[in-house]
């Protein structure tokens, strides 16, 4: 880091340097012993020689003592130059200046280290600058934030403009984009032919915490700017870096229904080396208080806190999880929006009836019992008349053929939330398929091949990391490593790309490698694709066997709930977004217009006559309502948990056209004035000494000769 030594105007970057000007004595310690180092003894020849020496003894110390003096300064001037001394000129000196002033709004300013907090010392920095300039001084105001935005430009040259907009500034609840940043702090350096002549010089000057997140930066990055202007960073930040967030918030799974217990983990996070002990962590429904644990916290570690709730009522709940006690509030708080209906829907669609019977059983074991899951069976003949977004999910088992009017009110369905499901079969047309899995937005993640008929007895899980096999780690008898697979299609994965979100993922496999379910999200939905059936009805016409006796296996059972869960997961994180983020309300059924009321978590209402709205600038709970006052709907609007760490970049790896200053000091004079680095004049000295110190041996030894 750069350290600062500030005294009468000038001061040192690299202070530990100083400890070499030690090394300025040993000319000094040379000369001394090697006067000591001989013995006296009296020769006839050399007696002449001494008293001839007696004569010019004055002359020949000088010279020794200027040799010496010399020397012993060009030791001096190296050690002092590699320190990095400068020199300071008030600000409001030289010719008339424009001034960018870069404020960093992101929420790590809010932070406590001492009264006032980060912000706040860095606007009073900002303003003391500009209060201590010349008069004929510009000045832009720029916010370091995600979107930065311009407050000021250069064209409003009353002073008192310039402080109340720096002091109207706030910490946003957002992180930092910094090349966005550093784009408009270019724009703003352009200046025009009138200003040109008028404008002698300009200079950024950057206040903010120098968060690592923020500020990790390749040398090149400047040096556009570096060009233009002069750029000065005054570094609000503190060594200490504690600080205790809740970094995530989500129920254990997916499905939330009326009268089920919940159980939702929180994940608090410490950020920094030093542990925390006793925290107190809430559970909110509603802002009401339901529930209180106390946990302890490792250093630089992360607990995950549990919670049970039961819903008795259907409609959109608030959840929140808090804590308190340290110098950042924004991040002690998370919150979640949980639509919670009076029981899941399904849609099972088959070529027949009994091609979706095996799912449907798997999904609701019991039809008599009033169970969280209710499923509708249908045929294929039967998709196209049904309205999708009743459901929460769509299973097609077996469907022959895929129509393009089917396929693409599909993935309308599930690109606005939905969860699809598709088990393959003896019926399916491959065409058809492969027709849904190609152009710009693909309904499946996968391209079908030819079907392979193979006995296959086990399975692989691919270590458990999809959430679909997951749940079976440490299982093994539930049957799914023995799962009989007696045909199957194979599968060809699409790989990532417009439309296609993250890419297909591969859940489990033939004991061969070949893909045997693949997931893929597909907009704000997912699709999950089985390469087998999904019934013993499907049955291999050479052989008379069925394409698998999964279905009644122990194992179909829960691997089908586990589908579902994943599925529906999509539908869920709809609700859920960072600061920053649109909300993209969708649009109910009996929706009959496009007038919509949203109440933000500060109690400021806004009308939006689309169903996207941008300004999530604050975290906590956005309710939507329609202008008849009915469907409330409620988005989670959460920080983004990187901004928590308030670790710094180390100064000394920022690139070299940036100078860097402590700003903590909101009453440091010497923080609104300019650098004259000296290192440069000092090595050019040092180097003129060197040759005047040859010279002069070489004069004096010629002398004495």
């Amino acid at each position: 880091m750069h350290s600062a030594w500030l005294l009468f105007g000038f001061g040192f970057s690299n202070l530990a340097m100083l400890g070499w000007l030690a090394a300025a004595a040993a000319p000094l310690l040379i000369h001394l012993w090697s006067r000591r180092r001989y013995r006296e003894v009296p020769w006839a020849a050399v007696t002449f020689l001494i008293a001839a020496m007696r004569k010019h003894s004055r002359r020949i110390q000088l010279e020794q003592w200027l040799l010496l003096a010399v020397r012993t300064l060009i030791i001096l001037l190296v050690v002092l130059a590699v320190a990095e001394p400068y020199g300071e000129q008030p600000g409001t000196t030289g010719g008339p200046t424009h001034r960018v002033l870069v404020l960093d709004t992101s929420f790590s300013m809010a932070t406590r280290d001492a009264t006032p907090n980060r912000l706040a010392r860095a606007k009073q920095l900002a303003s003391a600058l500009v209060e201590r300039s010349g008069p004929a001084d510009a000045f832009t105001v720029i916010t370091l934030a995600d979107p930065p935005r311009q407050l000021v430009g250069r064209e409003i040259a009353d002073r008192r403009i310039v402080a109340a907009e720096i002091d109207s500034l706030a910490a946003t609840h957002g992180t930092a984009d910094l090349p966005a940043t550093l784009e408009l702090v270019a724009t703003a350096l352009e200046l025009g032919p009138s200003e040109t002549g008028r404008i002698e010089r300009q200079e950024v000057d950057f206040f903010t915490d120098l968060q690592r997140a923020t500020w990790e930066l390749k040398e090149s990055s400047l040096d556009g700017l570096a060009r233009l202007a002069a750029l000065q960073l005054f570094d609000m930040g503190e060594s200490q870096t504690a600080n205790t967030a809740i970094t995530d918030l989500r129920p254990a799974e997916p499905l939330v229904t009326v009268g089920r217990p919940v159980a939702f983990d929180a994940v608090l996070r410490e950020f920094g080396g030093v542990p925390r002990s006793g925290a107190v962590v809430e559970l909110l429904i509603d802002g009401e208080p339901v529930g209180q644990q106390t946990v302890d916290i490792p250093a630089g570690g992360e607990v995950t806190v549990r919670f049970s709730h039961r819903f008795r009522e259907p409609g959109s709940y608030a959840v929140a999880v808090r804590t308190s006690g340290d110098r950042l509030d924004v991040d002690d708080t998370r919150w979640l929006a949980v639509p919670v209906p009076e029981r899941i829907e399904v849609l099972c669609v088959g070529s027949t009836a009994e091609d979706a019977m095996y799912i449907a059983s798997a999904l609701h074991p019991d039809p008599t019992d009033d169970a969280a899951i209710h499923v509708r069976i249908a045929t294929e003949g039967e998709l196209t008349e049904i309205e999708l977004a009743p459901f929460d999910c769509v299973f097609l088992s077996n469907v022959g053929r895929l129509t393009p009017s089917d396929s693409q009110r599909l993935a309308r369905y599930v690109r606005g939330g939905g969860g699809l499901a598709v088990f393959l079969g003896d019926r399916v047309d491959a065409d058809s398929y492969n027709a849904a899995a190609d152009g710009d937005e693909p309904l499946l993640p996968a391209r079908l091949g030819a079907v392979l008929t193979e006995a296959r007895f086990g399975l692989d899980p691919l270590e458990y990391r999809h959430p679909i096999v997951a749940p079976f780690r440490g299982r093994e008898r539930a049957g799914l490593l023995s799962t009989p697979i007696h045909r199957y299609v194979h599968l060809l994965p699409l790989p990532p790309g417009e439309g296609r979100g993250e890419g297909a993922l591969i859940a489990l496999t033939t004991p061969t490698g070949d893909p045997l379910i693949i997931t893929a999200p597909q907009g704000r939905g997912r699709v999950v694709l089985v390469a087998t059936a999904g019934s013993i009805a499907s049955v291999d016409v050479a052989t008379g066997q069925p394409w698998t006796t999964w279905p009644a296996w122990p194992s179909f059972l829960p691997i089908v709930r586990e589908m579902l869960n994943y599925a529906v997961g999509g539908r869920q994180d709809a609700w859920q977004v960072t600061v920053g983020q649109p909300l993209a309300i969708p649009e109910p059924p009996e929706a009959t217009g496009d007038t919509l009321q949203i109440t933000r978590p500060d109690g400021r209402t806004a009308t939006v006559h689309a169903r996207r709205y941008a300004d999530t600038d604050l975290a906590g709970i956005y309710t939507v309502q329609s202008s008849d006052g009915d469907g409330a709907m409620r988005f989670a609007v959460n920080v983004d948990a990187r901004e928590s760490d308030l670790a710094q970049v180390n100064p000394q790896k920022l690139p070299p056209q940036l100078s860097t200053e402590r700003g903590g000091n909101a009453d440091n004079r010497n923080a609104a004035v300019q650098r004259v680095p000296w290192s440069r004049s000092l090595l050019w000295s040092a180097l003129a000494l060197v040759l005047l110190e040859l010279c002069l041996a070489w004069r004096f030894g010629r002398g004495a000769a």
